[in-house]
Parts: structure tokens; C-alpha cells; sequence
């Protein structure tokens, strides 16, 4: 699945994606995974959460389309989110990450922006 189908198949525009220059990999918006999990009819299950005494955070969730039941994880923690809302960012990573399950897009390396800093859209 090339991003172009992604794209067609989710009636996304060309501010809802684009290349990491380093990687190479095709990365989506927070906001094109919420478009497709909207369009998809995705249900999310209620996340357990996590944490700790060092500000470490995880969700562990579901969510389903279909038929189809995927679980995942998403994690904030000092080192690897600058934000100052970390429970939002675990948040934002699980969804993110169970969308692109069920619609098969980790399998061709797309990623969502949420995934890490590192991928943060440049204005070059």
C-alpha cells in the first residue's frame, strides 16, 4: 500500500501527509489518522494507563473495525516527548498507532507524526 491509495482511499489532501527527509518514510498527521479512523467507523476501547514515579506514561488499548480487534501501546516520557501534556501525546501514539494497524499501513512504513519528535514537519 503506497501513500497515494492511503490518500485516495481516505480522501486525504497533501497537508495530511508527507517524506521524512532522513528516513524516507511516508508520515500522516494525528488529524489524517482521525480522518481515517472517522471514515473507517473505528472504535476505540477504553485505554488502561500507566505511570510512574519518573513521569513515565502508557496506554495500553484497542480498537476495532469490522471485525478486526488490534491492540497497542502508547507511551510519553521525558525523553522521548517535550510536551508539557504527556497524557494527550500517549493518547495521540495509541490512537495513531491502532488506526494504522487496521488499515495496514505499518507493514509499508508509514508512521504517524505522533510516533516521535524526530518526524516533526520541517518548513524548509
Amino acid at each position: 500500500m503506497k501513500i497515494k491509495k492511503i490518500a485516495e482511499d481516505y480522501n486525504l489532501t497533501k497537508d495530511d501527509f508527507w517524506q521524512h527527509r532522513q528516513s524516507g518514510k511516508w508520515i500522516l498527521t494525528h488529524s489524517a489518522c482521525e480522518k481515517i479512523a472517522k471514515k473507517c467507523k473505528i472504535q476505540f476501547g477504553a485505554p488502561t494507563i500507566f505511570r510512574d514515579d519518573n513521569k513515565n506514561i502508557a496506554m495500553v488499548g484497542d480498537a476495532k473495525r469490522g471485525n478486526t480487534v488490534v491492540w497497542s501501546t502508547g507511551e510519553a516520557c521525558p525523553e522521548n516527548c517535550r510536551m508539557a501534556y504527556p497524557f494527550s501525546m500517549a493518547e495521540k501514539r495509541l490512537k495513531d498507532r491502532l488506526v494504522l494497524k487496521l488499515i495496514d499501513a505499518h507493514e509499508y512504513g508509514i508512521s504517524s507524526e505522533e510516533e516521535a519528535e524526530a518526524f516533526e514537519k520541517r518548513n524548509s
